[in-house]
């Protein structure tokens, strides 16, 4: 009896040991694939700067104080928008171009856009505008600091006003002011109708040169969400958190391979710049400086509400939409927000040109006012057909002479 019982352990035993080495296999790769990555990302958190991980450890207070935006001494014609380090140099941005802020929810690009409204906003040559499909919950902070259009009606009408009216205006003019639109919910591009979206097109292609730029928030990439011809235009990313290596590819394309990872960032504010300079280099991980909503409400406003030159003929607050032409029924420009008549500068203009030729320095001083600002606006009224060049100086067309 002892013998059987001997036997039946020692089989026990031996059917025990086959099923516990056959479990043993069936999760040693598992496990070797589990830690290849743990220390794959323990490589990856040393290869990180010491800013970058000290910046995903201090509390939400400190990082308010370290990474605060403040308003400049001196006004630049570029932007501060991040610091590389909590006490580094600033990065700065030229924000006369098209910039795309990309991260998801509470990355900080809604923060980023607010700092770049803060420096138009004190910059007099700036006027500012905010379009929210969302009913205007995205751009809430800027309302009384802007127009805020809050409707897709008044969005659509207001591109269809830039596209027949602004835009044509502002080429007739060598130095035209600047407008930036900020654009902080992609969701406004999936319900504008297909003509809305291509008047959006065409301000993109377009806009730049003649001083329309888009400050555009994006939390998901993909082409589904912002068609190609539109990303494509934007010279300038700045990419904050993104959740998948997907999303990172289509900001970022083939630089994802080189080190621009921004699904690696370890914490809301950190983005990585992109521009094609840039573009030639190792990836650098700034820190976003923080402007809250608050801040931007009490900052006063140095720029115009409106760009005084377009005033746009949309009613900003109804958003009913009756275009005006930039040309008169006789082929001549008008002025982009009124009649030239009722512009009062080119009325004193008009009124020294009454008694004859006169040049830009006899102008200047009959109306008391500064010869360049004279001459930008003469040169102005002549590409308008509204005074005429003769050897003798300036003077008004015939026909404008009889009236």
């Amino acid at each position: 009896m002892t013998v059987y019982l001997a036997l039946a352990a020692a089989a026990g035993g031996w059917f025990y040991l086959r099923y516990r080495w056959r479990a043993f296999k069936a999760v040693r790769d598992a496990r070797r694939a589990i830690v290849a990555g743990q220390s794959a990302r323990e490589r990856e958190a040393a290869r990180r700067s010491l800013a970058q991980r000290l910046h995903a450890v201090l509390p939400d207070a400190a990082l308010a104080r370290l990474f605060g935006w403040t308003p400049e001494r001196r006004l630049r014609s570029t932007v501060r928008i991040a610091r590389r380090g909590p006490f580094g140099r600033y990065e700065r941005l030229r924000p006369d171009q098209h910039v795309m802020v990309v991260g998801f929810t509470g990355s900080g690009k809604s923060s980023t856009l607010r700092v770049l409204a803060a420096w138009a906003l004190s910059n007099p040559r700036w006027s500012l505008e905010a379009w929210d499909g969302k009913w205007g919950a995205s751009v809430r902070a800027y309302r009384g600091k802007c127009p805020v259009l809050d409707t897709l009606h008044a969005i659509e009408a207001r591109l269809r006003d830039l596209v027949e009216r602004e835009l044509p205006a502002r080429a007739l003019l060598a130095d035209p002011p600047h407008l930036a639109i900020i654009m902080d919910e992609s969701r406004l591009l999936n319900e504008l109708s297909a003509s809305g979206m291509r008047d959006l097109v065409t301000v993109i292609q377009t806009g730049r040169e003649l001083g329309v730029h888009l400050w555009f928030g994006l939390q998901d990439p993909k082409t589904d969400s912002i068609p190609s011809e539109i990303r494509d235009q934007f010279s300038a990313k700045l990419v904050h958190q993104l959740q998948t290596e997907e999303a990172a590819r289509v900001a970022l394309k083939e630089l994802v391979a080189s080190g621009w990872a921004p699904h690696r960032l370890m914490r809301s504010g950190q983005m990585l710049v992109w521009t094609p300079v840039r573009a030639m280099s190792a990836p650098r991980v700034v820190y976003g400086l923080w402007l809250s909503v608050g801040r931007l409400a009490a900052l006063p406003r140095q720029g115009p509400y409106t760009a005084p030159e377009f005033a746009p003929a949309v009613d900003l607050h109804k958003g009913v939409a009756p275009v005006a032409h930039a040309f008169d029924l006789g082929g001549r420009p008008q002025h982009a927000t009124r009649n030239t008549r009722e512009d009062a500068f080119a009325e004193e203009i008009e009124r020294v040109l009454l008694g004859g030729p006169a040049g830009v320095r006899e102008i200047a001083r009959s109306t008391g006012r500064n010869p360049g600002s004279v001459h930008r606006k003469i040169t102005q009224l002549a590409a308008r057909g509204q005074v005429a060049a003769t050897p003798d100086g300036y003077t008004l067309p015939p026909a404008q002479e009889e009236e």
